[in-house]
């Protein structure tokens, strides 16, 4: 009897996982809904690293969360963010949080087919404050591009633009 149990308590937390994993998004999140679900990679310029997100609902599509790693580098660098409505601020929301202690804030703002994160600090490399923004783009089913810019205290400034392709990895496994 207790392995009927164990089966039946499996099979429904199973079954609850895979439904939350797929769950629809609240409608705020209307342009991150294509992301849901899914693994997007991208390999960097080198060659050998290479950067992971996976997307899973959180709370029945409340929030909605970003796990990612770099991998192929001298270590490896997870990163997980956590997507919210801010009813307040009326935009979406996040905090990321990475395995060097780092922690910051921001918003996402859906505008033309893109999703806009403005302008966040970090501490560069060098010690130095570096603004990044970046903006997203669904370009295909199976790819989305990220335009990121990055701009330094003596005001140069970096842009690149990067795809990122849908892997066919289990979320809940991955990252």
């Amino acid at each position: 009897m207790k392995n009927l149990i164990f089966v039946i308590t499996l099979i429904v937390t199973s079954t609850n996982a895979n439904a939350e994993h797929h769950a629809t998004l609240r409608a705020e999140f209307e342009a991150l809904q294509f992301l849901l679900g899914s693994c997007w990679e991208r390999e960097f310029p080198d060659g050998i690293r290479t950067d992971l997100h996976c997307f899973e609902s959180v709370y029945d599509g409340k929030h909605l969360r970003d796990r990612h790693v770099v991998k192929g580098g001298a270590s490896l660098y997870r990163g997980e963010t956590i997507y919210s409505w801010s009813v307040d601020a009326n935009k979406i929301t996040y905090v990321y949080w990475n395995s060097l202690g780092g922690v910051s804030t921001g918003t996402a703002t859906p505008e033309d087919g893109q999703i806009a994160f403005p302008d966040e600090s970090y501490i560069g490399s060098n010690g130095e404050t570096v603004t990044i923004s970046s903006v997203w783009e669904n370009i295909t089913d199976d790819s989305y591009d990220s335009l990121i810019i990055e701009t330094f205290p003596n005001g140069d400034t970096n842009a690149r633009r990067v795809r990122y392709q849908k892997r066919s990895l289990d979320c809940a496994k991955t990252a």
